[in-house]
């Protein structure tokens, strides 16, 4: 097929070249529709029943139609004869280089080294973004299988395309789901299909890298930030991927500093994390795989109680090799679904993926069987990536699954030196704290978690924050630990209020005031109080000064009585 339109000195500019392989990839389908067609056509005339149509693919091998040569396959033996169209489409994209007008599909396919394969694919799933007429083309190709007419390709339709042989299909395959930049990058992503195979899955390009390929003069500037696109100003911690069904995408933002460990678990959690950063460079740089380097893929098993920080290891790896965390909580999936979780963690296959509960998994009472395991790690062994199994207890773990992790992590209770870290971090710098918050003591005498102390701190918070105040005081640390069954005892002076100096001298004043008041005289006590006093009353009477006394005249005897009213 020569190239129409176009003299040897190049495209004119990108449209012109995206023209000329949209021509190529018509005659490509027209051809596939013609062969289909005259298929139907064939099989229609000796079938009798569905089962008929569904086994044409044996008995056209057998039966010769149209006294036609048959063949055991129902690809046609192609001619030795090569075509020059592919030559001539590349002399034509060189002299457009050296020109320096840049082509926008090979510019991408040099720069992210895309074989002829997945340039093909990225140009058959662009088609029905130029022209709905390739839409039509791949809804008939594909027929109506459980009612799907997508507008896209699927991926079988592509393999079929463009493969010539079986090998070329697995490879082709193979490449495309475990190590393809297209995938990786998220440049191109094929849409799951609830209940359907992989190759059911529609191919379809992301906006962005749609918007660059039909770009009249696209630029290297613009090739750039395809690849490497600006983070946005303000992301969510964590954000949890459309169209993933059991997976969750979160932003690791953990630094190693902040990963309070034992020495020997920080240096063997870095060592792997070394190991899959060596190896994404050794791609890079030397375009080394694992044909070359052997098993690539690094496990951990990370044991520990809850809150001992098992998922911040994984989100310190993950934030180490700037990329996103994958997490999965298997206690939380049916295990009648186990399975699609594999594939969905095939498909997108993440660097860093954390997996909880891995004993679900890894355990003798295990509903997943032994070879649908085995083809999983090896399938992660030949990526660059991470694999961290959580278990609370490393006796849950099969020792055939121990054997195959390249990390044992032992996680334990934090010792009094990290809880003091922990407690010191546990509060926001927004969150102002009393400075009489005894650190050293809940460290000293609280044997507790990371993860408890956290969320004692953000209870803490949510305490004052609900009485008002804008400080974390020792009160509301009591109250939470009384709250959570911890039986905190704190020092009295610690429990003092701030206003305790102004109060000792209130009640000091108070004391002097009752000190200069005159005691009470006994003369206005009740007569039968006066009766219950002591017999030594009188002699302490004596010894008192007489003008201390109160002045009121002693009751007048009945002699005295009666004389007085003799005289009057």
């Amino acid at each position: 097929m020569a190239i129409p339109g176009e003299q040897a000195d190049g495209f004119a500019n990108n449209w012109a070249y995206l023209k000329t392989e949209l021509q190529w990839l018509e005659r490509v389908l027209l051809l596939a529709v013609a062969r289909q067609r005259k298929d139907t056509k064939e099989i229609d005339r000796f079938s009798q029943t569905a089962a008929d149509r569904a086994t044409s693919h044996w008995w056209k091998g057998i039966i010769s139609l149209d006294t036609n040569v048959a063949y055991d396959e129902h690809r046609q033996p192609q001619s030795s004869a090569k075509s020059t169209y592919p030559q001539q489409l590349e002399a034509q994209i060189q002299a457009s280089q050296r020109q320096g007008n840049v082509l926008a599909l090979p510019a991408l396919r040099d720069r992210l080294r895309l074989s002829e394969f997945e340039k093909n694919l990225v140009l058959m799933a662009l088609a029905p973004e130029v022209n709905r007429r390739f839409a039509q083309l791949y809804r008939f190709l594909q027929g109506n299988e459980g009612g799907l007419k997508p507008d896209l390709p699927m991926l079988d339709l592509v393999l079929r395309l463009l493969c010539r042989t079986d090998a070329d299909w697995y490879t082709a395959r193979y490449h495309l789901l475990n190590s393809s930049p297209l995938l990786k990058t998220e440049l191109v992503n094929l849409l799951p299909c609830t209940e359907q195979t992989r190759l059911s899955s529609p191919v379809k390009l992301s906006d962005r890298l749609v918007n660059y390929l039909l770009a009249t003069h696209p630029t290297q500037a613009d090739l750039d930030t395809l690849l490497h696109p600006p983070a946005p100003k303000a992301a969510a911690p964590v954000a949890v991927i459309s169209r993933c069904v059991y997976l969750q995408r979160q932003t690791a933002t953990v630094a190693w500093s902040d990963v309070v460990l034992p020495p020997e678990c920080l240096s063997s959690l870095q060592y792997l994390t070394q190991q899959v950063a060596g190896q994404r460079q050794a791609e890079e740089v030397w375009n080394l795989g694992a044909a070359d380097l052997g098993r690539i893929g690094r496990f951990a098993l990370v044991t520990g109680k809850p809150g001992t920080g098992k998922t911040t290891v994984a989100a310190a790896a993950a934030s180490a090799l700037d990329v996103p965390l994958f997490t999965v909580d298997l206690a939380q999936i049916d295990p009648a679904n186990y399975s699609a979780v594999l594939k969905e963690i095939s498909l997108y296959a993440p660097t860093v993926v954390l997996i909880k509960s891995a004993q679900k998994w890894l355990s003798r009472s295990s509903t997943l069987s032994i070879a649908t395991l085995h083809r999983f790690l090896e399938e992660r062994s030949k990526l660059a990536t991470l694999t961290c199994f959580n278990v609370t207890h490393l006796a849950s773990v099969q020792l055939q699954w121990q054997r195959q992790m390249d990390g044992l992590l032992r996680l334990p209770l934090p010792a009094a030196m990290d809880r003091l870290k922990l407690w010191q971090r546990a509060f926001p710098s927004s969150v102002t704290v009393s400075e009489r918050m005894p650190w050293q003591l809940l460290a000293d005498h609280l044997l507790i978690s990371g993860g408890t102390i956290q969320e004692l701190a953000q209870d803490m918070i949510r305490d004052a924050a609900a009485m008002g105040v804008t400080t974390i005081e020792i009160t509301h640390l009591q109250t939470v630990c009384q709250q959570h069954g911890y039986d905190l005892k704190l020092p009295a002076a610690l429990l003092k209020p701030k206003s305790s100096r102004n109060s000792s001298r209130k009640s000091s004043r108070k004391s002097s005031a009752a000190e200069s008041t005159p005691s009470v005289a006994l003369s206005i006590l009740p007569e039968t109080l006066s009766e219950a006093l002591p017999e030594t009353l009188p002699d302490l009477l004596s010894e008192v000064p007489p003008e201390t006394l109160p002045d009121k005249a002693a009751k007048p005897s009945a002699a005295t009585r009666r004389k007085r009213t003799r005289e009057s």
